[in-house]
């Protein structure tokens, strides 16, 4: 793999960040419009860490003296009316990024290319940490169902969450 090769997979990976935070803003927004202030709360603070996620592979293509390539950002399209269909899709996404970084590392020890392996293993962890963040709000909406005030329980769990991540510093 070449040095360009590798500034292009990198980028791709910058992109898909950036494309996650515009999803948890159109994801928090829906979140606002439903009243749903915790889970607005949760995803809208998740943006934050993907563009966290994102500066520091700018910062890594910087550092290597790469190119810098951003893409046009799609629409992202939350077309649902059930919070869990919404984590869902969140779910879907996370589980994209995480094909594409596992897809990176397997690029970069074909090219015994050893600084972008060690620099992907922090965001291997990262979806690591994410795919069980939202599959356990998948879980805990389905554990209270779906009665007549499932919604504020949600809500309120996922609250808890988003409280309980930003005690720990989650996706610093």
């Amino acid at each position: 793999m070449s040095d360009a090769s590798t500034a292009n997979i990198v980028n791709d990976l910058m992109n898909g960040e950036l494309r996650a935070a515009h999803l948890y803003w159109q994801a928090g927004a829906w979140c606002v419009e439903r009243n749903l202030d915790g889970c607005a709360e949760l995803l809208l603070t998740h943006a934050d860490e993907e563009l966290t996620h994102m500066k520091k592979m700018l910062n890594y293509l910087v550092d290597c003296e790469w190119p810098i390539r951003f893409h046009a950002l799609p629409e992202p399209k939350v077309e649902t009316e059930s919070v869990q269909e919404l984590f869902q899709i969140i779910l879907d996404h996370e589980k994209k990024v995480t094909a594409g970084i596992n897809a990176a590392v397997k690029a970069a020890q074909a090219a015994d290319d050893h600084s972008t392996f060690e620099f992907l293993q922090w965001f291997v962890i990262e979806q690591r940490e994410e795919i069980k963040t939202f599959q356990g709000i998948i879980d805990r909406i389905r554990l209270i169902g779906d009665g007549p005030h499932s919604l504020y329980y949600i809500d309120k769990e996922v609250s808890e969450i988003s409280a309980k991540m930003a005690a720990q510093g989650a996706g610093a």
